[in-house]
């Protein structure tokens, strides 16, 4: 005769929870006496071998860029008749900043500067204050490949173009975004302190101006660890 289906339920119910029970019981065993837990690879703390502690550095050099947009009036902003563009400008900029090593490869902070330009009859000026990340990407491989990073920038501040011979803002940003990055090598070393070649780019944009700017310079860290 077969068992009625709801009976099989009922006799299997207990027996799984019964399993269940057995399993808990035998995970929340304490390890034996003067033995220590594995710790997991994945979250294990490991040492650092090239930076660890605070950062701080600085990168500057030369700069190309331009500048176009609209004064900051709202009456102005979008008319042709009060339209600006610079062409291509030189000049000279960079950044310092101030951050803490997150891991051998991965750091993190704040950073300020910009770039100031002249363009034919213009002067531009863009710059502000950047959350900053620097990652070394290839660090895994070691040796030199160690001291390759890359950089990510985001963060606020001016940008402003005024004519020669003149005070008046013919671009002015208000309170433009910006963005960068850049790649940098810094196998150049002393104490605590690396250097090496650095290349950049950023870009400043509002409402009423675009401005990019292209750096080609040299870059000094030093971090306290370890």
């Amino acid at each position: 005769m077969a068992t009625p289906l709801p009976l099989l339920r009922a006799t299997a119910l207990p027996a799984l929870l019964g399993l269940s029970l057995l399993h808990t019981t035998a995970a929340a065993q304490p390890a034996p006496s003067g033995e220590t837990p594995a710790a997991d690879p994945l979250f294990a703390p490991r040492p650092a071998v090239r930076r660890a502690g605070f950062t701080a550095g600085i990168a500057g050099g030369l700069s190309l860029g331009s500048a176009a947009g609209f004064p900051n009036d709202i009456q102005k902003i979008g008319f042709e008749r009060h339209y600006t563009e610079t062409g291509v400008g030189i000049g000279g900029g960079g950044y310092v900043w101030l951050g803490g090593v997150l891991a051998d490869w991965l750091t993190f902070g704040g950073a300020f500067g910009g770039h100031a330009l002249s363009a034919a009859d213009h002067g531009s000026l863009a710059g502000g204050f950047m959350f900053h990340t620097e990652v070394f990407p290839l660090f895994s491989l070691g040796e030199r490949w160690r001291e390759v990073g890359v950089i990510f920038d985001a963060g606020t501040g001016v940008a402003y173009t005024t004519s020669d011979g003149s005070d008046t803002d013919v671009i002015d940003g208000a309170l433009p975004a910006r963005i960068g990055g850049g790649v940098f090598y810094e196998g150049i070393r002393l104490w605590k302190v690396s250097m090496g070649p650095w290349l950049y780019a950023d870009y400043t944009w509002s409402t009423s101006v675009r401005q990019p700017g292209f750096y080609l310079g040299w870059r000094t860290a030093i971090y306290t660890g370890p």
